[in-house]
C-alpha cells in the first residue's frame, strides 16, 4: 500500500478556462460563483478575490463544461449545474444539484443536452428556480427544449420547444407562473458555421417565447432577433432589457412583443449580457464581447451603462493601462475585455461590478472606471498540454499549454512564472513541447504553434534573449475540414522534443501535421542551430500525421470539438532510448509505434503485439523508456491501458489493469528513490469512459493503488512526470491546473 505523505498540493497557477458566468448569493454577498467552459464551477468566499473549484461528484467528461448555474433564491445552499458538449453529432447533458453550497454534487437528471463550450456558452443562464416556488425548477436545453422539475430538481418532464437552440430562461419577478425564454437562430444564416460547430440548422428562427403557465403552453412573443439575457424592470412590470447579441441592446415596454434599440451605436458589437442595478432600475449594464487588437476602434474593455433606464446608453470609459491592475504579465490592455461574458452589480454596493471573460473575474469598485483582476487567485484561463522535469535541476519543472508559452517552476511546482518567447507574428499562441538539456541546465527547447506555424525557441541563461532557431510557416490544408480553428491545424505543429542522452548538442523535433508540407523527424548536432530531416518514418500510405487526423484532433481527444488539436496532449509519442544508443522510437495515434536502431536512418514497425485499432478508441498516447531499467519500454494507450516491454519493443504486455476494464492511460513516469515507481493517470473521454485515476505502484508494477481525490471531479489529466531520485509526484491538467503530491 503506497501512503501519502501529504495531500494532494494545487499550484498557484491556477485553473479554468473561459469564464462563462457569475453570480453572487444575495444573503451572503461575500459568496459568488463561477462557472467555466473546461472546468467545472468556482466558488468564492472573499467577494471574488479568490477561487476554489467545487467539481466533487463529477465524473463524466463533459461535466466540467458547464452551460448553465443557479442558486435558490429559497435555500443558499441549494444549487443546480448543467453542463455537456457535443460528440459525433450527438450532444450530451447532466443537471447535478447540491445541498450543500456545491461542496458535493449529485445528477438528477440526464435527459436535458447542454453546450457548456459552444458558441452560446456566455450567453444567459437556462437553469432557473421559480422565485415564489423553491420546488419548481426548469431547465433548457441546446435541442432538448424545456424540461421542469416540481420536486427541487428531482424528477424533470419535458414541457415543449425541442430543436430550439435555448439562450437563456426566466421566470418574470412579479407575474407568478409566468416564464421567458430566448433562443439564437442567427447561426443558421450560415451553414457552414454550424457544421463547424457540430450543432443543426433548426426549424425555426431565433424567438421570444412565453408561458403563462409553468410550461405548460408556449406563445412567440417576437421572431427575428437572438436573445443571449434579459433583465425585467422590478418596479414595471411590463418593462424588459435584452442583450441581443448583433442587434446590440433592446428595449421592450409591453412584456417583450415590441422591441425599440437606444444605443445604435452598440449594434456593431456582439452584445451577449446586460444587468440591472438591484439598487437601482434606471441603471444597466451591458458587455460587448471584443476581441483583442482585431479593430483600434474598439474599446479595450466594451462594458457601456445606461443611467436613464435604457433610454440612452455610453461607453463607461476608454480605458488605458493605468486602469486595470493585478492582471497577469501575460495580459495587456486590450486583452482585459477579450470576450466579456457577464456583468453583474454587487448585492451590496451599486458602485461594485463583477466582470468574467476569456480569463477570470475582475472587479470594479468605481462602476467601471478602473478594474482589478487580483492575479485570477484560483482561476485562470490554463489548459495544460504537458509536463516536464528538468532532468539535472531539482525542482525544476516546465509546463506548455495552449493560448500560452511555456511557463517555468523552480519551486517544486508551488509556483509557475511565464517563460520570455521572442517578437514572433503569431495570435494567441499554443505552446507544444519542451526539453531541458542535462549537458547544459540553463538550456531549453520549447515549442510554439500560431496562426503563422510553428517554431522552435531556444531560451536559457546563456542566451541574451530567446532565439527562434526552427520556423515553419503554416500552409493551405488541401483536406476537407469543417474546422473552425485552422489556425491550430494548418500546416505543421511541434509534437514532441527530446535530447539525446549519448551525445551533447544532439536534439530531435517530432513535427506532426501533412508530411509532404514538412511533418516528420528533424535532428540538430549543434545545439539547435540547424535542423534536418531524418528519413522518413511511416508507410506510404499515411500522408499526414495523426492518420486519423478527425478522429484523434477532433472527437476523441480535443477538449472542444470545434477547436482542432486544441489540449489533445503534446511531447509523449517521441522517445530516446537512455540505454541504447541510436535508438529511437516514434509512435503514430492509430497506425502503429516505429523504432529505429540506426540514429533515424531506417525505421521498423514494431507494434505487432499492441493494442492498436483493437476499437475505435485504441489509440496510442505515450511512450516511455525506463531510465533505471535496460530494454523496459512503456506505451500508454487510451482505452486499452497500459503496456510493456522488457526487449527494447520486441514483444509487449499489458500490465495495468489487469483485467478488461476500459482505462484511458493518458501519460505514465518512472522513478522515484529505488526506480520502481510507475505513476500512470486516466482521463474521462466521451468515446473511452472511465474514471480520472491516478495509480501508483512501488513494484513495478505488481500491485497498484489510486491516489486520486475525488472531490477534484472529472479532472482531465494530460500529463504525469516524477522528480528525479524521490518520490514527488507532477500531474498536470487541461483547465484545473497543476498539482504535486509526496509519497512515503
Amino acid at each position: 500500500m503506497t501512503n501519502p505523505v501529504s495531500a494532494w498540493q494545487q499550484s498557484t497557477l491556477n485553473g479554468g478556462g473561459f469564464i462563462e458566468g457569475i453570480f453572487q448569493d444575495p444573503q451572503l454577498p461575500d459568496t459568488l460563483y463561477a462557472r467555466s467552459d473546461v472546468a467545472g464551477v468556482f466558488k468564492s468566499l472573499d467577494g471574488g478575490r479568490s477561487w476554489q473549484a467545487r467539481n466533487h461528484g463529477m465524473s463524466a467528461c463533459h461535466q466540467h463544461d458547464v452551460r448553465s448555474f443557479v442558486l435558490s433564491p429559497h435555500d443558499g445552499q441549494l444549487l443546480f449545474r448543467g453542463s455537456g458538449s457535443v460528440r459525433g453529432g450527438t450532444f450530451f447533458g447532466t443537471i447535478h444539484k447540491s445541498v450543500d453550497g456545491g461542496d458535493y454534487w449529485y445528477p438528477v437528471c440526464r435527459e436535458v443536452d447542454f453546450y457548456g463550450n459552444g458558441e452560446t456558452r456566455q450567453y444567459g443562464e437556462v437553469i432557473q428556480i421559480d422565485p415564489h416556488d423553491s420546488a419548481f425548477v426548469v431547465a433548457g436545453g441546446y435541442s432538448a427544449g424545456i424540461w421542469i422539475s416540481n420536486d427541487k430538481g428531482e424528477n424533470w418532464t419535458y414541457t415543449g420547444l425541442k430543436d430550439e437552440r435555448i439562450s437563456c430562461v426566466y421566470f418574470h419577478p412579479t407575474q407568478k407562473d409566468t416564464l421567458y425564454v430566448g433562443t439564437i437562430g442567427s447561426f443558421d444564416r450560415d451553414p457552414v458555421f454550424v457544421a463547424q460547430q457540430y450543432d443543426y440548422i433548426r426549424p425555426n428562427p431565433a424567438r421570444l417565447y412565453r408561458s403563462s403557465d409553468r410550461g405548460a403552453t408556449w406563445e412567440v412573443l417576437h421572431e427575428g432577433m437572438d436573445f443571449a439575457e434579459i433583465v425585467f424592470d422590478p418596479k414595471v412590470a411590463d418593462t424588459i432589457h435584452a442583450a441581443c447579441v448583433h442587434n446590440g441592446v433592446m428595449k421592450s415596454t409591453d412584456g417583450g412583443r415590441t422591441w425599440v434599440s437606444h444605443a445604435p451605436g452598440m449594434s456593431k458589437y456582439l452584445i451577449g449580457t446586460i444587468a440591472i442595478d438591484p439598487h437601482n432600475p434606471m441603471k444597466l449594464y451591458a458587455g460587448a464581447e471584443t476581441f483583442p487588437n482585431a479593430d483600434p476602434a474598439v474599446p479595450p474593455i466594451g462594458v457601456y451603462h445606461s443611467a436613464d433606464g435604457g433610454e440612452s446608453w455610453q461607453l463607461i470609459r476608454w480605458h488605458i493601462d493605468a486602469d486595470i491592475r493585478n492582471y497577469p504579465t501575460y495580459m495587456t490592455l486590450p486583452y482585459a475585455g477579450w470576450a466579456t461574458s457577464k456583468i453583474r452589480v454587487d448585492a451590496r454596493d451599486s458602485h461594485t461590478l463583477y466582470m468574467s471573460n476569456w480569463y477570470g473575474v475582475a472587479i470594479s469598485h468605481d462602476t467601471g472606471l478602473t478594474w482589478d483582476a487580483n492575479h485570477f487567485a484560483g482561476m485562470e484561463n490554463i489548459c495544460i498540454e504537458n509536463m516536464v522535469v528538468h532532468p539535472a535541476q531539482p525542482e525544476t519543472l516546465f509546463i506548455v499549454m495552449a493560448d500560452h508559452s511555456p511557463k517555468v517552476s523552480t519551486d517544486g511546482g508551488r509556483t509557475f512564472t511565464p517563460m520570455a518567447r521572442p517578437n514572433i507574428e503569431t495570435t494567441q499562441p499554443d505552446s507544444t513541447a519542451i526539453v531541458a538539456s542535462r549537458y547544459r541546465p540553463d538550456l531549453v527547447f520549447y515549442s510554439i504553434k500560431g496562426a503563422s506555424g510553428c517554431s522552435i525557441i531556444r531560451a536559457g541563461t546563456t542566451h541574451d534573449a530567446p532565439q527562434v532557431v526552427f520556423q515553419m510557416l503554416a500552409a493551405a490544408d488541401t483536406e476537407e475540414s469543417r474546422l473552425a480553428f485552422q489556425s491550430r491545424a494548418a500546416g505543421v505543429s511541434v509534437q514532441s522534443l527530446a535530447e539525446d542522452p549519448f551525445q551533447a548538442g544532439k536534439f530531435y523535433a517530432y513535427l506532426d501535421g501533412i508530411l509532404a508540407g514538412g511533418a516528420g523527424l528533424y535532428q540538430s548536432l549543434n545545439w539547435g542551430e540547424t535542423w534536418e530531416r531524418l528519413s522518413p518514418i511511416f508507410p506510404t500510405y499515411i500522408t499526414r500525421v495523426p492518420h486519423e487526423r478527425y478522429w484523434i484532433e477532433n472527437e476523441l481527444l480535443s477538449v472542444v470539438i470545434a477547436q482542432t488539436k486544441n489540449v489533445c496532449g503534446t511531447n509523449q509519442l517521441l522517445c530516446v532510448d537512455p540505454h541504447r544508443q541510436a535508438t529511437l522510437y516514434v509512435g503514430e495515434w492509430t497506425e502503429g509505434l516505429f523504432r529505429s536502431t540506426d540514429g533515424g536512418s531506417t525505421w521498423q514497425n514494431i507494434s505487432h503485439t499492441l493494442p492498436f485499432q483493437r476499437e475505435r478508441a485504441s489509440v496510442l498516447n505515450v511512450i516511455r523508456a525506463d531510465e533505471h531499467k535496460p530494454g523496459v519500454l512503456y506505451a500508454g494507450f487510451i482505452r486499452e491501458g497500459l503496456w510493456r516491454s522488457s526487449d527494447y519493443g520486441d514483444t509487449w504486455e499489458k500490465l495495468f489493469p489487469n483485467d478488461d476494464r476500459i482505462f484511458n492511460a493518458t501519460s505514465v513516469a518512472v522513478g522515484g528513490t529505488d526506480g520502481k515507481l510507475i505513476v500512470v493517470v486516466s482521463e474521462p473521454l466521451y468515446w473511452s469512459p472511465c474514471a480520472s485515476a491516478v495509480y501508483v505502484s512501488h513494484d513495478s508494477g505488481q500491485s497498484w493503488q489510486d491516489i486520486y481525490d475525488k472531490k477534484l471531479g472529472a479532472i482531465r489529466w494530460k500529463s504525469v512526470a516524477i522528480e528525479p531520485g524521490i518520490n514527488k509526484i507532477y500531474a498536470a491538467s487541461c483547465g484545473n491546473s497543476a498539482f504535486y503530491i509526496a509519497l512515503e
